[in-house]
């Protein structure tokens, strides 16, 4: 390998690190659905324009289509975000995120419908995440699917218990709250 070519794959490296690290640390500003702060918005866009630096293939590979998708959906920018994130499932289904953030831009775009449908896309890529799992009983409670809601989150907290501590706090679940079901799965047993 020649030295310009190691530099140039080790510049590829270093925008996709920075960038990371920008959507990082502007995540951690955001707050869920409320206006991203400016101070965000200026990390966020910076990570955006590292991205557009790099060339054609790495820009449209999944790694880099996932970074765009995250800092676009941390912008408030759902359907430019819902088509990166496309392009990472497409290549990369096993990509979590990608099927997380889509389903979370489309429940904002008032698509709750089709967040539900993209997810359940999700586990049949992934079946064993849990965070997948919980997202859907979320969407399936604000959609009415008692039932599908209580499935489902009975799957996350058989992978991974600390769902149940989610539910406390979790607004998604107020429709479904007190319902016997929704009680019973999110019982603590000693």
């Amino acid at each position: 390998m020649t030295p310009s070519i190691a530099m140039t794959s080790l510049r590829r490296k270093s925008i996709l690190q920075q960038s990371s690290g920008y959507i990082e640390l502007g995540e951690l500003l955001v707050e869920a659905d409320k206006p991203t702060p400016l101070a965000a918005q200026k990390l966020l866009l910076r990570a955006l324009e590292l991205l557009n630096q790099l060339p054609e293939p790495t820009r449209s590979k999944p790694t880099a289509k996932l970074l765009e998708g995250e800092a676009l959906r941390s912008l408030g920018r759902w359907e430019p975000a819902i088509d990166s994130l496309q392009l990472v499932v497409q290549e990369a289904p096993h990509q979590t995120q990608a099927w997380l953030g889509m389903g979370w831009c489309l429940k904002r775009l008032g698509r709750l419908d089709e967040a539900i449908a993209i997810l359940e896309q999700g586990l049949v890529a992934s079946p064993k995440q849990p965070i997948l799992h919980y997202n859907l009983a979320c969407y399936c409670s604000l959609a009415g699917g008692v039932q599908a809601a209580i499935d489902h989150l009975t799957q996350a907290i058989a992978v991974d218990v600390r769902f149940r501590d989610l539910t406390a706090i979790e607004r998604d679940f107020d429709p479904i709250r007190t319902d016997p079901r929704f009680v019973q799965a999110t019982l603590l047993t000693a």
